[in-house]
């Protein structure tokens, strides 16, 4: 049993001219380990000198070199993993106390005072405290919020002469406190250590791994333990910068192996916070739910490939993110966020993956030139909603402490030399807003409004002063603004006292100016103490004046709503209608509307008569169904489609599988069609509440485009569905589709339109629209135009001919290496998948990035649990053939396909090209590239390719 004074610690820091760093060592002295705390420093002397009873010890501050406390140390001789050690402890010190903003630092030397002829032995220390009480972490007795980042150097591809370079790790850190980040994820280096202790980078370290000493779980616990304290932590322990070990990462959690590594966590956590109680630990990162360790630690990646970014307002309720009652802890999420793109900003594409199938749910099919913006801005705005909802519901949940993205901030690695190299990406601006240690932020659920009406927004401030003062003598000050600043209202409110650490929030009701011409505002706030900007944020809105939205002009619309919600909202918009309540004589030049969940029984009583009027050139608007409706409506459906019922914000992990039946960021399949005049991609990503819902009621805000929506009942049903509007992961669910039979069409959307009538602007044009659109015989083709050459990947040239996994072609990714990385050798699967070096990699090197370089005939494929990957049925695992097919127009006249096909194989491979009936056979050599001409003998087009799933279909064109 150690005594007290073995068991106590210290760390300490200061803010000092780089210069006076020059002489620390790379490496740590060996043998000297040093723990310090508030007021004490306890050194660890392994393999001692013999004889040896007492030390001399000095302790200089390295800024002015004055000398805190220097004397006399009694050594305490003990064994420890089978090594002799000595134990040195000095107590009642008064340092200076190290703090990210003033990272004061000492020196300790220690050398025999006995006479024996012994090198004294140096080590930097911070004095320092890492604790948690009643739920927080606290920082040398003062709470704290952790505002981490969890991808950083070294390890990330850099060139390691540059990465692990002091000058780079210096630049680096330099830039993330700039963003005000204030602790980071790093490996163990000592070069990035040190830097962290003279800047005052706050750290998370030790044993990011599924295994230690290399067991999953280790059985000999003790020499567990004796690995982590003198192989794993031991030499990191001296780093006032360190504030968490993690234990492990990831390891298993449930089941017999779950309760295995559970125990030995247990039981290591307890050995360790003897050996080093300076600091706390993470048993298991992201699984272990604080079971074993001071920390309830989650990874819940919400918002990248699966959930979405509004689904962190669950971690209000713990009972909502925690699958038992859990102890008072504190909650930090040490890795979220995701949506990894690469060095063009696009996403990332990895093979074999679930990135393809996250950038679908979230860039859709834009062009190709709009598709890296688009991912900064998901990744930006990922970013805000997980960090800020985190710091606004700390007024709500207390226990939330601490969060770190794991996400990548920078476009290039492999090819940097310095670095200035890497080029932040947009979301290090966002970083740098939602990480202001006092944080005005904006609580606010309608983006999208009309001129003249008023939004009520939750002004939220929460104030981490990174010097741990109150806020007093401020004041809030709201604007409307424009692009260029301009300001068209403002208001202000003096603020009380904050303290530090606290949060205030209050609703404000704010005008939107009547006189606003349609277009994208701001409401910008920021907190002023005198002239002093102490904060700012913005939240971006859609304004939209009265003539946004128009009254149609249509002729004989009949309207079948037996609840009257639908009428109620035609009657505000003035669209002309007559109210139906038999469907039994229906008028051949008319256009029936089916209400909003007005799909009953006795409309499917009435399916028949329906079915004819539609097959006769009838057209029929049938707005969203819920899950009780949906099955009548498939009544008068050619082709019945399915409901689904899972919600998209379900916080529980493992999360359900998709599809589910609401969503955000619609995707406009056709963005030509008239369904979408006047509604770009970014009106169709979030849609207004219309319940006033704020963080103190229960429930959730009702701010998703799309509540109803459905997926084909079965696959091949696709060549009589008009896909207008998709959504989710790999755009697998239907937001728009209109069903055709015979002549006439049956147009479903789930989206909630009626709900949002005069609150909603877009929405109120999308309603309008569907109406106008259902009303005339223009636009309602079957399939695209396809007039262009089709470049597969390239997805405005494929013009909406293949939706969600229907098609079977699945999109081909294809390495790009540049720097140090153009000497991988890449491989080809049996599957098709090209791989760069090892699989993945995608957070481990990000400077690799993967692009859509045509498709593959990978048909019939589903995607793979909830990570979305896609997979080959088990009935067609042995037969390497794939299928796919898609339907479309060509011009008149044109009589061949020429399909351009390339096999990146190293065996020759066979394709079969069908157009119309008619096939051609062709064996492709290997890295051979190569035309298939078809003949094509009508205007109207279904081609299908039967293919090796390596064969890699480039171009599609028409002649």
């Amino acid at each position: 049993m150690r005594s007290l004074f073995m068991k106590r610690a210290i760390l300490i820091g200061l803010i000092i001219p780089l210069f006076a760093f020059a002489k620390q060592k790379d490496k740590p002295d060996n043998g000297l380990e040093v723990f310090s705390g508030t007021n004490y420093v306890r050194a660890v002397i392994t393999a001692p000198t013999n004889n040896v009873s007492n030390y001399q010890a000095t302790i200089t501050s390295i800024k002015d070199n004055k000398v805190l406390w220097q004397g006399k140390v009694e050594a305490h001789k003990y064994t420890e993993n089978g090594k002799e050690k000595v134990s040195l402890t000095v107590t009642n010190l008064s340092p200076v106390l190290w703090t990210p903003t003033n990272p004061y630092l000492y020196e300790l030397t220690i050398k025999p005072s006995d006479g024996i002829n012994q090198s004294e032995m140096r080590r930097r220390v911070g004095f320092r405290i890492f604790e948690t009480h009643d739920g927080n972490l606290y920082l040398n007795h003062k709470p704290i919020f952790l505002r981490g980042i969890a991808i950083n150097p070294p390890g990330r591809g850099i060139p390691a002469a540059v990465e692990k370079s002091r000058e780079f790790a210096l630049e680096y850190v330099k830039f993330m406190k700039s963003i005000h980040v204030n602790i980071i994820r790093i490996p163990d280096d000592e070069n990035w250590y040190n830097v962290c202790d003279e800047l005052g980078m706050m750290v998370f370290g030790g044993n990011y791994s599924g295994s230690v000493d290399e067991k999953k779980p280790p059985v000999d616990y003790d020499k567990a333990v004796a690995w982590y304290e003198e192989d794993k932590f031991g030499p990191i322990s001296h780093h006032p910068s360190l504030m968490i070990y993690a234990m492990t990462n990831e390891v298993e959690y449930g089941g017999k192996l779950g309760d295995a590594w559970q125990r030995f966590l247990k039981y290591a956590h307890g050995k360790l916070k003897t050996w080093d109680e300076t600091r706390l630990y993470i048993g298991n990162a992201g699984y272990g739910f604080g079971v074993a360790g001071d920390i309830c630690d989650l990874h819940r990646y919400w918002g990248w490939y699966y959930n979405s970014p509004y689904t962190f307002l669950h971690v209000r309720n713990n009972s909502e993110i925690i699958p038992f009652k859990k102890p008072v802890q504190p909650i930090t999420f040490t890795e979220c966020v995701g949506n990894y793109t690469g060095p063009d900003g696009r996403y990332n594409l990895t093979p074999d993956h679930k990135n393809p199938g996250s950038q679908l749910n979230w860039t859709g099919h834009a062009p190709e030139n709009e598709q890296a913006h688009l991912a900064d801005e998901h990744q930006s705005f990922t970013f805000q909603r997980a960090t800020e909802t985190f710091r606004q519901l700390r007024t709500i949940n207390p226990e939330l402490s601490g969060i770190f993205p794991f996400t990548i901030l920078f476009y290039n690695w492999d090819t940097v030399e310095k670095f200035a190299d890497m080029h932040p990406k947009p979301v290090t601006e966002q970083t740098k807003i939602s990480y202001q240690p006092v944080l005005l932020s904006w609580e606010c659920y309608t983006p999208q409004v009309y001129a003249g009406s008023s939004i009520k927004p939750v002004l939220h401030i929460i104030n981490d002063d990174d010097d741990f003062n109150d806020l007093k003598g401020a004041k809030a000050v709201w604007e409307i603004t424009d692009k260029a600043g301009k300001v068209y209202s403002s208001e202000s409110l003096a603020l009380p006292e904050i303290k530090y650490y606290g949060a205030w929030m209050q609703k404000l009701n704010v005008k939107i100016p009547a006189t606003l011409a349609t277009g994208n505002y701001s409401l910008s706030g920021k907190i002023l103490q005198g002239d002093k900007v102490v904060s700012h944020n913005i939240y971006p809105l859609f304004v939209a004046n009265t003539s946004f939205v128009t009254t149609p002009k249509t002729t004989n619309v009949l309207l079948y709503d037996p609840s009257g919600k639908t009428a109620a909202a035609f009657n505000q918009l003035k669209i002309a209608y007559k109210p139906v309540t038999s469907l039994s004589n229906l008028n051949a030049n008319s256009t029936l509307v089916i209400g909003e969940n007005a799909a009953g029984t006795a409309l499917a009583g009435q399916a028949l008569t329906v079915k004819q009027f539609v097959a006769n050139g009838g057209r029929v608007l049938a707005l969203r169904q819920d899950s009780l409706h949906l099955p009548n409506l498939n009544a008068i459906l050619n082709h019945p489609v399915k409901n689904v019922v899972i919600d998209l914000d379900n916080p529980k992990y493992t999360p359900q599988p998709r599809p589910s039946r609401n969503g955000y960021y619609i995707n406009p399949e056709r963005p030509d069609n008239e369904v979408f005049a006047g509604i770009d991609r970014e009106k169709l990503k979030v849609w207004s509440d219309y319940t006033d819902w704020d963080l103190t009621q229960k429930g959730f805000p009702a701010v998703y485009p799309v509540t109803d929506g459905y997926v084909v009942g079965n696959k091949d049903d696709i060549k009589d569905i008009a896909v207008l509007g998709n959504f989710g992961v790999a755009l697998e669910s239907i937001a728009i589709g209109e069903m055709f039979n015979g002549k006439g069409s049956v147009l479903v959307t789930g989206l909630d339109l009626i709900n949002r009538e005069g609150k909603d602007p877009v929405a109120t044009r999308m309603l309008t629209n569907l109406v106008a659109y259902t009303n005339t015989s223009k636009g309602h083709e079957k399939y695209p135009l396809i007039s262009e050459t089709i470049r597969w990947g390239v997805y405005e040239t494929e013009k909406g001919v293949l939706t969600g996994v229907n098609s079977g072609l699945m999109v081909n990714p294809k390495a790009i290496l540049k720097g140090k990385n153009t000497s991988i050798k890449t491989t080809i699967t049996a599957e098709g998948h090209e791989i760069a070096g090892a699989p993945s990699g995608f957070n481990t090197r990000p400077g690799i990035q993967y692009v859509a370089y045509g498709r593959r005939a990978w048909g019939p494929y589903y995607l793979r649990g909830f990570g979305n990957i896609p997979a080959v049925a088990d009935a067609d695992k042995n037969n390497n053939i794939g299928k796919a097919q898609f339907w479309c127009r060509i011009p008149q006249g044109q009589r061949t396909s020429i399909t351009k096909v390339w096999n990146p194989a190293d065996v020759p491979l066979n394709i079969k090209i069908t157009v119309n009936g008619q096939s051609v056979d062709q064996e492709v050599k290997a890295g051979e590239t190569v035309m298939v001409n078809c003949p094509v003998n009508s205007s109207t087009v279904g081609m299908q390719f039967s293919a090796d799933r390596r064969m890699v279909i480039l171009e599609t064109t028409f002649k």
